[in-house]
């Protein structure tokens, strides 16, 4: 009785190990291209089962000569995530006072989409994403 009392409670911890070790499938770094440029780099942390992190994207103009320039903006922080297995939602702030929202919805192994909905009589935005090696 008392040894299988044991082997209980080390199988327990030993589960309690492996389920801290497994990742969420959206935790890392994706990138994403439009048009041929880059367009956003979104990195995923989780601490201590809560996720949080960080958002570049590249503003794209065309100079005039066709082709488009991208500068970085500053990382602006993931607030208010919400992870459902499938979908982070999650939003950041401009800098101008104005939150924008997104989703951050996973399509396959290593594969996902950036969705900007329609806001502000602005279309959706949707941007093939991957996740960077």
């Amino acid at each position: 009785m008392r040894r299988t009392l044991h082997v209980c409670l080390m199988a327990m911890v030993v589960a309690l190990f492996l389920a801290k070790a497994a990742a969420s499938p959206i935790v890392g770094t994706w990138e994403g291209m439009w048009d041929g440029v880059k367009a956003a780099t979104i990195t995923v942390r989780e601490d201590e089962g809560i996720l949080g992190g960080s958002a570049i994207f590249y503003i794209t103009r065309d100079e005039g000569s066709g082709t488009h320039n991208g500068a970085p903006t500053p990382p602006m922080a993931l607030v208010g995530t919400q992870w459902d297995g499938q979908v982070l939602r999650f939003s950041v702030n401009n800098g101008g006072g104005k939150t924008i929202a997104f989703q951050l919805r996973v399509t396959g192994e290593g594969k996902g989409e950036l969705v900007r909905p329609a806001q502000d009589d602005k279309p959706a935005i949707r941007v093939p994403m991957v996740r960077a090696r």
